[in-house]
């Protein structure tokens, strides 16, 4: 994953349309038995709807990073949100109720990233059977074109494609191994990787997220994961030693063989972004089709320092990521920075899982990582949400004196008694009849004067 910007926004328009359609078809009553989502050994307070399982994932495997065991309740929260076919959504707000089919006209229900990613995390703390259960369903999504989709029967995507290569690799399994017809995942990947055509705009090496049929174009999310999964490196990775070239290929006068791997020449293209933004892969502007200058996309830039890590190339700028990950998150990966107060990525524990593991890839010392995995921990949910009263939607022609009120009022400062009435439900009451009566008239009336017409 992470959930690329193009899918996250298709998910969001997904989600807000139905949640129009659902208010306009639907009239507000309170439950009678309301239930908050027990949420116990989830790392993170935010929203899980889109990377629960994911960021639950990377953070295990952080905890691995450092061989340390994580929280039973963490280990529980992820083994509780498999189906029982062994895939993952993205998040289960109930797990006694079964899992939503994998659908990608609405990007809900079971999916090849969190289904993969948790496989890498499970294998990593010992829960092999789970492990082989999620990679069997994974693995049986794959498509002619050797590539994978993010959910069932949709298109094959490269960040959907690395992931599953990240679970088959910690499995021992190379990525030219993962076929079907013939036809590999990593020659999935290398068809969406730009040659000698994208030199003009210093795109060679990178990868493309899909191939529209107008041309590839590079695109910094796909290039970090796909890089990565090409590689054949199984998370989490140990240290690496790291050489300082930067390959690239010999395309003019014309194309050359350098005799790189697709791995070690998208490595080359990371690098030189890295380079060309100071340290960072930055955030990516739809709008005008271009990377925004001055920003940092951590987590793209967490993705890379493991790329270059595992190529074995480019030193220089792994370290140079390294230290933007340090300043953003303070981490202290490198000695150079200093450690900064933590705060937006105090309570981020996917960031800090993919940047404890490019720490421990790139050399950072291992109380630097562990610092990390400590944070890591410290967001973890130790308690079931509380139950709060909500407006549950329920249809139009629901009677809403079938509800039972589930609130109550003893501040004494005007709110409803636990009957939900109040001192002007009399009078209230006989005005409305009075209403209804007058409606009824007028509308005998009508019908009386149509009649005559």
């Amino acid at each position: 994953m992470v959930i690329t910007r193009r899918r996250l926004t298709a998910v969001a328009l997904a989600v807000t349309t139905t949640a129009a359609l659902g208010t306009s078809l639907t009239v507000p009553s309170v439950a009678a038995t309301a239930k908050a989502p027990v949420q116990v050994g989830l790392f993170g307070s935010q929203d899980p709807t889109y990377d629960g399982a994911f960021r639950q994932s990377l953070g295990l495997l952080a905890f691995a990073a450092v061989d340390r065991t994580p929280p039973a309740e963490s280990i529980t929260w992820l083994l509780g949100q498999q189906c029982a076919d062994g895939g993952f959504q993205a998040y289960r707000p109930d797990v006694s109720v079964a899992c939503t089919k994998s659908d990608p006209a609405t990007y809900s229900g079971e999916d090849t990233n969190s289904t993969g990613i948790a496989s890498v995390a499970l294998r990593a703390i010992g829960k092999t059977a789970a492990a082989d259960k999620a990679l069997a369903w994974v693995l049986a999504s794959q498509k002619a074109d050797g590539g994978f989709p993010y959910f069932l029967g949709g298109d094959s995507d490269a960040n959907s494609t690395a992931v599953v290569l990240f679970a088959s690799n910690a499995d021992g399994r190379k990525p030219t191994a993962v076929t079907k017809g013939g036809v590999s995942a990593a020659a999935f990947l290398q068809s969406l990787q730009l040659g000698c055509t994208g030199v003009a705009t210093d795109g060679d090496g990178g990868f493309a997220f899909q191939d529209y049929g107008t041309g590839l174009t590079d695109n910094d999310a796909a290039s970090v994961q796909a890089t990565l999964a090409l590689t054949g490196a199984s998370l989490p990775l140990a240290a690496q030693k790291v050489g300082t070239t930067v390959p690239r290929e010999t395309c003019v006068p014309a194309a050359a063989a350098v005799g790189a791997t697709p791995a070690e020449l998208g490595a080359g293209h990371i690098a030189r972004v890295l380079d060309a933004f100071g340290g960072a892969i930055p955030q990516f502007d739809f709008a005008s089709g271009t990377r925004k200058k001055g920003t940092i996309s951590a987590g793209d830039t967490a993705w890379a320092a493991l790329s270059l890590a595992a190529a074995g190339v480019g030193s220089t700028q792994l370290g140079a990521a390294l230290a933007t990950l340090a300043t953003q998150t303070g981490v202290p990966l490198v000695k150079a920075v200093k450690a900064h107060a933590a705060s937006a990525a105090t309570d981020q524990p996917g960031l800090l899982g993919v940047v404890a593991l490019a720490g421990l890839a790139g050399g950072a010392s291992s109380t630097s990582i562990d610092s990390a995995v400590t944070r890591i921990g410290a967001t973890m949910r130790t308690a079931p949400a509380a139950v709060t009263p909500t407006p549950t939607p329920t249809t139009s022609t629901s009677d809403p004196r079938t509800a039972s009120p589930t609130t109550t009022s003893t501040t004494g400062n005007g709110g409803l008694a636990p009957t939900g009435a109040s001192p002007l439900t009399a009078m209230l009451g006989g005005l409305g009849g009075g209403l209804v009566l007058l409606g009824l008239l007028a509308l005998v009336t009508t019908r009386r004067r149509g009649a005559h017409a």
